[in-house]
């Protein structure tokens, strides 16, 4: 059997039509299909506006403009998150500060949100990391209760489903990504969806360098402008959301009954108020006495990839560098980070594949306890 990548969009040939006939029509920059792009996105969350950029950093950073975060004012997330996460906070010359995530969800909590909130912080961007929903509606509350705005990076949890209703409207803005691994994808591209007018209508002035209406700048923006040939490539992607869920759907459920029980092994936790994850990525944790790396080593020796997710941000050299931050400043996100590990989850996985990520996974940890 070939080696087993740890993801792999899913492109069949409408993709590859429709990027055909767009570029055939001559219009590739930012035009019509970007709107059926947005428009299709906002039927499927069921958001009132939806402002698709050229990535998913740059709807963070639009964002949290929008939002009028600026020099001095501080946001609260998690460190376990991608870097994109702060720096848009950085670009925006705020402070971003740092908070500890459940141990079971690797979202933050009130709780943690809470211990780190001050009279500076403007906003608490949550992040719904391995595409499980942060729990909403108590950030919300507690937004509501310090007079902070909500942000929700929801980069990797587009067709994620929170008490009933689709990931895109529960927050005052969230920010999605289409990066080539994630569920929808076109390559590079993200979105922002908001209920509120007047930050949509910001979005959209930042996105197209600070204009209003043509040549007319009434602000300075950016060029986080969508190509219309890669919005041909996500309208037919938005498409098959729920099939791709779906999809994602059996191999995760092959997963928690193949690994239930192991003494070894902890399956994804799902939280009550998470109706349904967007299984970006199906995430095992390890007991203590596993050697992780010795674990990642032994299955690509038998062919199975693996994703160590991303580092604390405060352990990468720059935040070092910039905040003096050390190992120990953050303690539950640098133990969660070192005891799990992403493995293969991605549509058109066979039946033979997955079982093989099984039973390799199950022989790696069983072989590198300490």
């Amino acid at each position: 059997m070939d080696y087993i990548p740890i993801a792999q969009p899913y492109i069949g040939e409408e993709e590859a039509d429709a990027v055909y006939r767009q570029a055939k029509s001559g219009w590739i920059s930012m035009g019509r299909k970007v709107e059926e792009l947005e428009k299709l996105i906002c039927e499927y969350t069921g958001v009132k506006f939806a402002v698709a950029m050229s990535n998913g950093t740059a709807t963070l950073h639009a964002a949290l403009m929008a939002l009028g975060v600026g020099n001095g004012d501080e946001v609260v997330l998690p460190t376990l998150t991608y870097i994109s996460s702060a720096n848009a906070v950085l670009y925006c010359g705020a402070i971003p500060v740092f908070c500890e995530v459940d141990p079971q969800t690797f979202n933050v909590t009130t709780e943690t949100i809470r211990s780190v909130v001050t009279d500076r912080t403007k906003v608490v961007m949550p992040v719904d990391l391995k595409g499980q929903p942060a729990d909403f509606d108590e950030i919300n509350l507690l937004a509501k209760e310090f007079g902070i705005k909500v942000l929700s990076d929801s980069a990797e949890s587009f067709g994620a489903i929170y008490k009933g209703s689709k990931v895109g409207t529960q927050c005052r803005v969230h920010s999605f990504s289409f990066f080539a691994n994630k569920n929808v994808t076109m390559g590079e591209g993200g979105v922002i969806t908001t209920n509120d007018s007047d930050l949509a209508h910001k979005c959209r002035v930042i996105r197209n360098q600070g204009q209003s209406e043509r040549y007319v700048h009434v602000m300075i923006g950016h060029n986080y402008r969508l190509t219309d040939l890669a919005a041909a490539f996500g309208v037919e992607q938005i498409k098959r959301v729920d099939w791709i869920m779906e999809e994602k759907g059996r191999i995760a459920a092959f997963y928690n009954n193949a690994f239930k029980g192991h003494p070894l092994i902890k399956t994804p936790y799902l939280p009550d108020y998470a109706d349904r994850p967007s299984w970006y990525m199906y995430c095992l944790s390890f007991a203590d006495n596993v050697n992780r790396d010795n674990v990642i080593r032994a299955m690509h020796e038998r062919g199975v990839d693996h994703r160590l997710s991303f580092p604390p941000v405060h352990l990468q050299p720059i935040y070092r560098e910039m905040f003096g931050f050390k190992e120990g400043n953050y303690p539950i996100s640098e133990k969660t980070f070192n005891n799990f590990i992403d493995v293969p989850c991605w549509v058109g996985m066979t039946d033979e594949q997955m079982r093989k990520v099984v039973d390799v996974t199950i022989e790696a940890v069983e072989k590198c306890q300490e």
